[in-house]
């Protein structure tokens, strides 16, 4: 693949559009939340909340994320790009400044982030930027898989959720059901043992082969391992309710974080900011058991929580981004393109 195929595929990966929307999505929200909420009960909320709780969850739940993701990342690259390019350039150091660096991307939009990572997971490891792209796709493969097992749980645990917003659940649970089962059929074939000249084609492109390198038993661990991931931050939601005098439920939550975590990868708004705090409000009212008005107690809640940890995440890519965005600024050289990679 050219250099500057390469380049554009990964910093202009967001049309004026596309950057455009989401800071519209999130002024638009922002400003229906704040007109339809008591602003001074959100912020007796806010005031009467644990401020060393709070500070406390935000960064062990802040660092935890960010070394649980990354680990996750560095199993998944030595699975389905190995023997691919250079393995030292996607150790667990290399991969938790990535990861860092991401969240200034995450910020604007999921997916920018993503290609941003793929892009210097692309550099480091000298692979393809294509090869690079669909290895990280096939986390989001496995995260889906996970959301699932985790929301089938909850449902066990807590059927009284599907009662709370019926159709949004369940054309969700309708939607990973059917991309699980599409998903898991073309996993089968291409994994197969089959011997087929198209399908050993198809197993060689770059796109397929992240996907094709990874066997039946890895995808479990993957699995185990992202729904152990979303388990922190149901943990982190858990205990921030709780600052805030909030009475959660696990079993519920089982159910409702994998939801809302689906809701804020759309890119409808600046990390999710908006939509999902629409989605809470209902949600998350039974938590709120002590008499106040549970809107302005999950406005407080949820603002907290998702600025908290986009502060806290800058903190982290500080040190990081100098070096980072360097590095995406340089052009890679020829000869250090991998050319198994450009089939």
């Amino acid at each position: 693949m050219p250099t500057e195929s390469k380049d554009r595929g990964a910093k202009g990966s967001m049309s004026p559009l596309r950057r455009l929307v989401p800071i519209v999505g999130t002024i638009g929200l922002l400003g229906y939340l704040a007109s339809s909420t008591d602003l001074q009960a959100v912020a007796d909320a806010v005031r009467h909340a644990s401020v060393s709780g709070v500070i406390t969850v935000l960064v062990i739940a802040t660092i935890a994320t960010w070394v649980g993701d990354s680990a996750c990342l560095a199993w998944l690259i030595s699975r389905n790009l190995a023997g691919r390019g250079n393995p030292q350039g996607t150790s667990m150091r290399q991969l938790l400044a990535i990861k860092a660096g991401s969240y200034v991307l995450n910020i604007i939009n999921y997916n920018a982030a993503t290609l941003g990572m793929a892009y210097l997971v692309a550099k480091r490891r000298k692979v393809s930027f294509i090869e690079a792209t669909a290895a990280l796709s096939v986390l989001s493969y496995i995260d889906l898989l996970a959301l699932a097992l985790l929301v089938t749980t909850g449902l066990q645990v807590a059927p009284e959720v599907l009662g709370v917003l019926p159709g949004l659940v369940d054309r969700l649970i309708g939607l990973v059901t059917i991309v699980f089962t599409l998903g898991v059929g073309i996993l089968l074939v291409i994994q197969s043992p089959l011997k087929w000249g198209p399908l050993d084609r198809l197993r060689a492109w770059s796109l397929i082969r992240p996907l094709a390198a990874m066997n039946p038993l890895d995808m479990g661990v993957g699995v185990a391992m992202r729904a152990s991931f979303v388990m922190l931050y149901v943990a982190a939601n858990y205990a921030m309710m709780l600052c805030f005098g909030m009475t959660p439920a696990l079993g519920p939550m089982l159910v409702i974080v994998p939801v809302l975590t689906v809701v804020g990868v759309v890119p409808l708004s600046i990390s999710g900011i908006g939509t999902t705090q629409l989605l809470m409000r209902t949600l998350y009212a039974p938590f709120v058991s002590d008499g106040r008005d549970p809107t302005p107690v999950i406005d407080a809640w949820s603002t907290v929580l998702i600025f908290g940890f986009i502060l806290v995440r800058l903190v982290v890519a500080i040190p990081y981004l100098r070096t980072l965005m360097s590095e995406l600024n340089q052009r890679e050289s020829p000869h250090q393109q991998d050319p198994q990679s450009q089939k």
